[in-house]
């Protein structure tokens, strides 16, 4: 049972983050959506990532205009959102399984010229194009799994992973070929408020093909 004080803490700092969605989308994006892919693809729901806990995750970004970066399961694109708040003109892609969901991001940022929204299957895409690849658990662990083997066996460059809530599948990066973490905390209370009902953690790492 969560404690009152933390759900309490947790509900304002979401109200914080639907009032800045509002502010530059003009929509609130942190309504959860469950997903209708999860048996066949295991998909989790659409759940926005928190701004003071994206400052954090991604304090060591710095993406420059040759960049380009995909939120793999990108939701209604809180995290394009967020990077376009920072400045960043680079290329910024998400992509988004559900139809319902993917129509949301799609519509508040279609005025930007450098942000995509991609509607389908993350598998289906080469990754190749990507130099940054960020995931707030957008995939249960055994399609992680599978995800990552993908990764390894069709990427050609080396990339960068901010894997956000990591908990349930982020161990099978642990040392295998290629793979460097980078940094692995957990995120709580940032700045007095809880952003998450329990601890969450993120792993920030690179990967290098062989050869």
């Amino acid at each position: 049972m969560v404690n009152p004080f933390v759900a309490l803490s947790f509900r304002l700092s979401c109200m914080l983050d639907n009032k800045r969605d509002k502010k530059f989308c003009g929509n609130e994006l942190g309504v959860f959506v469950p997903s209708p892919f999860t048996g066949s693809h295991g998909a989790t729901g659409s759940q926005s990532a928190p701004y003071q806990g994206l400052d954090i995750v991604l304090k060591d970004l710095d993406l420059t205009p040759d960049d380009s970066f995909i939120d793999i399961g990108c939701g209604k694109g809180r995290v394009l959102a967020y990077l376009l708040g920072k400045g960043y003109s680079c290329r910024l892609t998400g992509v988004e399984i559900n139809p319902r969901v993917a129509e949301v991001a799609r519509s508040w940022s279609s005025g930007y010229g450098n942000v995509e929204i991609v509607e389908g299957d993350a598998f289906g895409l080469d990754f190749n194009d990507y130099t940054v690849l960020f995931m707030y658990r957008p995939m249960d662990r055994d399609a992680f799994i599978l995800f990552v083997n993908l990764l390894e066996m069709t990427l050609t460059h080396e990339i960068r992973l901010y894997y956000y809530a990591d908990g349930e599948s982020g161990f099978y990066l642990n040392e295998r070929p290629g793979w460097n973490l980078k940094i692995r905390e957990d995120i709580y209370r940032v700045r007095g408020r809880y952003i998450h009902t329990v601890p969450q953690r993120y792993s920030v790492w690179t990967y290098t093909p062989a050869g």
